[in-house]
């Protein structure tokens, strides 16, 4: 049996203006209905969805920006309660993670890095000086002044003694 080829080519075209009208109405809630700028981000439906680091109504506020600055921290581990003073930096090269100078009140040289994701930040297990650290915290921000982090963290020795710690900490000013 044989074709014609003009009914070939007839079902052809049908097929790709069906295929072009299904693209066409799949992409309607796309860029094109956007009226809102996303700085570092993709506009979906008139809202801006940010790249990791970023957050706001437009995607153009660092969110690693809400946790620099020097902190009073209170940290208890096990029945011993420690305070001291941590500096949250921004990272250098990568715009969703932070820094801790004197994490734990294990001195200035100690610096420990973490993740963010809007509020909440992940230190992943690494190991300085002799000692392997992770755990996690939030952020809660209560006006532009005033700020806390909440956190629990492991931190183990080189010979495998491991203490669990939370800890509270406040913005100083």
């Amino acid at each position: 049996m044989q074709i014609d080829k003009r009914v070939f080519w007839g079902y052809s075209l049908l097929l790709a203006l069906v295929a072009l009208t299904v693209i066409s109405v799949n992409s309607c809630n796309t860029k094109s209905d956007c009226t809102i700028k996303c700085y570092f981000g993709a506009c979906v439906n008139n809202v801006c969805n940010c790249d990791p680091g970023y957050e706001g109504d437009s995607c153009n506020i660092l969110s690693n920006q809400k946790f620099i600055g020097n902190w009073d921290a209170y940290d208890t581990c096990g029945t011993s309660i420690y305070h001291y003073t941590t500096t949250i930096a921004a990272a250098s090269a990568i715009v969703n993670q932070i820094s801790f100078t004197n994490f734990g009140r294990f001195g200035s040289s100690f610096v420990v890095n973490a993740s963010i994701s809007g509020s909440s930040f992940t230190i992943p297990s690494q190991t300085i000086e002799g000692i392997t650290l992770s755990g996690s915290g939030v952020i809660d921000v209560i006006d532009t002044n005033t700020a806390y982090i909440h956190l629990s963290y492991f931190a183990e020795d080189e010979f495998h003694n491991t203490d669990h710690c939370s800890g509270t900490w406040s913005k100083s000013p």
